[in-house]
């Protein structure tokens, strides 16, 4: 983000118990925060806007049901069509995106192929099995399934090591 090379879209994936959607969040406040570029300030109108749910140029769409349907992602990509109000940039969030239905994902693709300019959509997702090979590939993904294994191992690692230090005193 610091950087400026921010995707047109992400695939944020994990269990249910990681809260994706908090993490999408504080992506938005990290590409759009004026104050703190890169982290988010949380203490902006803008980082505070995004804290609660209020931000002009931010859609977060979820399941109805058990799936995310078509009609709720063609409402999504007619208001991503529109230039951003408040800032230089349009941010979706999809939330439950493995639920969504074929038609959906399909509509969504074309998006993904073509985005405007300016928008980022972050899909969160527990399983990208379920998602189309044509997204996964214009996605870039976070994949907390191997960050957290990784964390474990580190943890562990660092266990032993003390457990051992301790066993040579």
């Amino acid at each position: 983000v610091v950087s400026g090379n921010i995707s047109h879209a992400y695939i944020i994936e994990g269990d249910s118990c990681i809260d994706k959607e908090r993490f999408a969040k504080d992506f938005a406040k990290a590409i759009l925060c004026g104050e703190e570029p890169g982290c988010g300030c949380d203490l902006c109108t803008v980082c505070r806007k995004i804290e609660h749910d209020n931000y002009e140029d931010m859609y977060v769409v979820k399941a109805d049901d058990l799936s995310l349907k078509d009609a709720v992602i063609s409402g999504l990509l007619e208001k991503l069509k529109n230039k951003p109000v408040y800032g230089d940039r349009n941010i979706a969030i999809v939330c439950d995106a493995d639920t969504m239905t074929a038609r959906a994902q399909n509509r969504l693709l074309k998006t993904l192929e073509e985005p405007n300019p300016g928008t980022v959509i972050l899909l969160l997702s527990e399983n990208t099995e379920n998602l189309l090979p044509t997204i996964l590939s214009r996605c870039q993904r976070f994949d907390f399934h191997r960050i957290r294994s990784r964390v474990i191992a580190d943890r562990l690692l660092y266990i032993a090591e003390q457990e051992s230090f301790s066993l040579a005193d």
